[in-house]
């Protein structure tokens, strides 16, 4: 077994070395770009960038020389920067000898010829048994590098899931939820920007799954912005490996929850042995042999999984299944049914309820052990799945993040640069490092959670708040003064610290500092302004000014001049593609995304639709701009084994678009040249206005759409009554309600014949921008079953799904990767 890993480990260095002519060229094209067209400071990082991962990838690989050259042209550059000097005269002849020098280096070792050290071996014989079934996520740009960390969590046991940027994580979070995360959030062309993806992947993780950060920078800085994100610990690279193996195994024993099964049957006999069962599997068991009080019970008791006899006196399994299923609480709370009955109606009606496994006695032993542990997984991965699409968590007044930096972007850009403005409070303390070492995670979550619990207390009700991660808190603050504000916040920090806190009956007294950044469109993005209150923040911790405003901020602004001249618009140079999950609650598998339109500005970011869609106004660029959006978004599910087969896209479409029979003629050549099969791959978008409007010739466009099996969806349904009797003649395959029927749950009774008179024509009906998981409970029980999320991701990213079968594949089959 250990001379196997030696070959294989020996193996991965090979590929490695086969890599080196590709990054060689990836060097000569950095610094070539540097010195002909464009010297930057932005492309200085990303050359400093390149030498940092190649010194970490030649000293996982045994290659000091190597090693020793690549971390020479880093430290150059850093020496540099920190001295504030420019790389003119002979800073510039110095660094081309340094690139030069490496360059060299890289082709000695290339040929086979460079000195080597041996590598370092696992001696442990057997893998972890704590490491079994675990599954962790490795998100690092360097596949070469990656395959090595792999190569050793696989040989301690852990099954591998390996991604090159955050995006793909976040993508396959979607659908599972792993044990932990590893990250390296050193992308060659972000820096420790890429940090920011933290935030989105905590927000679609439980508490309990760790984030461990691995990264080449070794200052404060660095080390202190990561745990402010929520990473569980950071880990400097070139990594140990068996430290790291060993590293892993403590964390996720440390946060390894035991789950919770209440059963409920009346026969104490029966749930005496499946509760045995259970508890040598590993559960905490609560036995209910009085199927009333079971509500009772479940609100103590807060079960992870709740197991239902069918057939009980006074309250049968199904009534006592809907009964939970009315409470938010236990909306999401995985079921199982468990019966004598072998009616094929009666199962039908029981999976009807959602439910995630049906038993029928008699049954083994191992079968009910196996239901237990899938339902508790799969409803892990629901609950993520739910809170992309919720708004607000249970706490008032607080918000998802997902929702939150989507609240962020849009305060931004309609801030107005008067007296009063928008601002963001950051809440934290100093030493946040130490506390959390001193106190350890499960301490430091109940801190946390006392925290939280005082920030909600006085949140006022025209303020949102977010926790970005223990004992780091964001509040979105309405228009104000400038003054307003500084007072509003010395009350939030006096009334955070002037209690102390209790941990295991001690007191703790914690200093909770504020910074605040107030908001226009000078900071250009949620990233901006983040970072804005974050260097605030710090300031207040100095004892400096702590009111960060637009005017100090060296940050982008998204005003005229940084957007291109709308009359010579370049698609494919301006624009870029987001994709917007819509979920189901009953089917993972289900595929579909709302494609969305965004416009990059001279630094990259993001603009959405509806800040420079108006601005087009050309005759006919509405219509070529759809076409575009086709043909792209198309291509990026059909372009994707993961996706082909079943992804569907929803596509907006502009109103002189609409004017254009010839469109619909174009989408159809669109899906034969491309190798997306089956029905209702497509489904484009019109407004329940101007279907009202057009009605006649929303008729003629759904046949049209049903001849080249695509169809469309009326979206922002419900903002006229008058569109429920237009579903009797209409050939429709989706609803898309108006937020006004969804967020706040007004009109209930309009809603509830909307989604009757959809159902009964079997309409899909989705809704949008949920408040909190009581509208999505009422929803539920109403028969919607689709929903559309907040977190949004980049298409050039978002569909790579990419698992450890593949990657190791690959590798055995000697296609080598280069670090671009």
């Amino acid at each position: 077994m250990q001379q196997e890993f030696r070959n294989q480990l020996e193996q991965l260095r090979q590929q490695f070395v086969a890599s080196l002519p590709e990054r060689a060229r990836r060097l000569e094209e950095i610094w070539s770009h540097l010195r002909h067209l464009n010297w930057t400071e932005q492309g200085i990082t990303v050359l400093q960038q390149f030498a940092r991962k190649l010194a970490e990838a030649s000293t996982h690989y045994g290659f000091p020389d190597l090693h020793h050259t690549a971390q020479q042209l880093d430290t150059f550059i850093t020496d540099l920067n920190a001295l504030g000097r420019s790389f003119g005269g002979l800073e510039h002849t110095q660094l081309q000898e340094h690139i030069q020098q490496l360059s060299r280096a890289m082709a000695i070792a290339a040929s086979g010829n460079a000195r080597k050290d041996p590598l370092p071996l696992n001696d442990r014989a057997a893998p972890y048994p704590e490491a079994q079934d675990k599954t962790i996520f490795v998100i690092d740009p360097d596949r070469v590098v990656a395959a090595l960390c792999n190569a050793y969590l696989r040989k301690a046991g852990f099954t591998v899931e390996y991604f090159d940027n955050p995006q793909s994580c976040m993508q396959r979070l979607y659908l599972d939820s792993p044990s932990a995360i590893l990250m390296d959030p050193d992308f060659e062309r972000a820096g420790l920007k890429a940090i920011t993806s933290l935030h989105q992947i905590k927000a679609l993780l439980t508490a309990t799954v760790p984030i461990i950060l691995m990264s080449g920078r070794t200052d404060v800085n660095a080390k202190l912005r990561a745990l402010r994100a929520g990473s569980t610990d950071y880990l400097t690279k070139p990594l140990d490996f068996n430290f790291l193996v060993e590293k892993l195994v403590h964390i996720i024993s440390e946060n390894t929850k035991t789950p919770r099964v209440m059963l409920v049957d009346d026969d104490p006999d029966i749930t005496g042995l499946q509760a045995e069962i259970l508890r040598y599997a590993g559960m905490e068991v609560l036995a209910v042999n009085q199927p009333l009080h079971s509500l009772q019970h479940a609100a103590r008791f807060k079960p992870d999984l709740v197991i239902l006899d069918m057939h009980m006196p006074d309250m049968n399994g199904m009534e006592l299944a809907v009964l939970l299923r009315q409470d938010p609480e236990f909306l999401l709370l995985p079921i199982i049914f468990v019966t004598a009955d072998t009616d094929a109606s009666l199962h039908k009606s029981i999976k009807a309820l959602g439910i995630n496994a049906l038993l029928t006695k008699p049954f083994e032993a191992a079968d009910l052990i196996r239901v237990s542990q899938q339902a508790l997984a799969d409803t892990s991965a629901l609950k993520n799945r739910v809170a992309r699409v919720t708004r607000q968590n249970q706490q008032p007044q607080q918000i998802n993040r997902s929702y939150f930096f989507t609240v962020l972007e849009e305060e931004l850009h309609t801030s107005n640069l008067g007296n009063q403005t928008s601002a963001l409070y950051y809440f934290s303390i100093d030493k946040l490092e130490e506390l959390a070492k001193q106190l350890g995670p499960v301490d430091f979550a109940e801190l946390h959670d006392q925290f939280c619990h005082r920030l909600t207390d006085i949140v006022g009700s025209d303020e949102q708040w977010m926790d970005l991660s223990n004992m780091v808190a964001c509040v979105l603050a309405g228009r104000r003064s400038q003054e307003f504000h500084r007072q509003r916040g010395e009350q939030f920090t006096r009334h955070l610290s002037s209690q102390p806190y209790l941990i295991k009956g001690k007191s703790l007294s914690l200093d909770i500092k504020l910074g605040i950044a107030a908001l226009n469109p000078a900071l250009g993005t949620a990233n901006n302004a983040l970072l804005r209150a974050e260097q605030a923040f710090e300031a207040s911790i100095s004892g400096a000014a702590i009111v960060g405003t637009a005017a100090s901020a060296t940050t982008t602004t998204t005003t005229d001049k940084n957007l291109p001249d709308f009359s010579h618009i370049v698609f494919s140079r301006d624009l870029t593609l987001a994709f917007q999950p819509i979920i189901s609650l009953e089917d993972a598998q289900i595929e579909h995304f709302s494609v969305l339109t965004r416009l990059r500005n001279e630094e990259g970011d993001p603009i959405p639709a509806g800040h420079f869609l108006n601005r087009i106004t050309q005759p006919g660029r509405r219509l070529e701009l759809d076409r575009w959006v086709l043909q792209q978004a198309v291509s990026a599910i059909a372009e994707n084994s993961a996706t082909r087969e079943q992804a569907t896209l929803f596509i907006h479409l502009a109103e002189e678009t609409l004017q254009q029979s010839t469109f619909f003629s174009f989408a159809a050549n669109v899906l034969r040249s491309s190798r997306l099969r089956g029905d209702g791959r497509l489904v484009f978008m019109l407004e329940e206005n101007w279907v009202l409007n057009h009605f006649h010739q929303t008729q003629e466009i759904a046949k049209a759409l049903e001849n080249i099996r695509c169809s469309i969806c009326i979206t922002r349904a419900g903002e006229n009554e008058d569109i429920i009797p237009m579903l009797d003649q209409l050939t429709t395959r989706y609803l898309r309600l108006s937020p006004k029927l969804t967020n706040k749950g007004t009109n209930s009774k309009l809603l509830e014949q909307l989604v009757s008179k959809a159902t009964s024509h079997g309409i899909k009906v989705i809704a949008t921008q949920i408040e909190n998981s009581h509208n999505l409970s009422s929803l539920w029980m109403q028969g919607v079953r689709l929903f559309e999320g907040f977190f949004i991701q980049p298409p050039d990213s978002g569909f790579h799904l990419q698992n450890d079968i593949i990657f190791a594949k690959e590798f055995v089959q000697g296609n080598g990767f280069s670090s671009r």
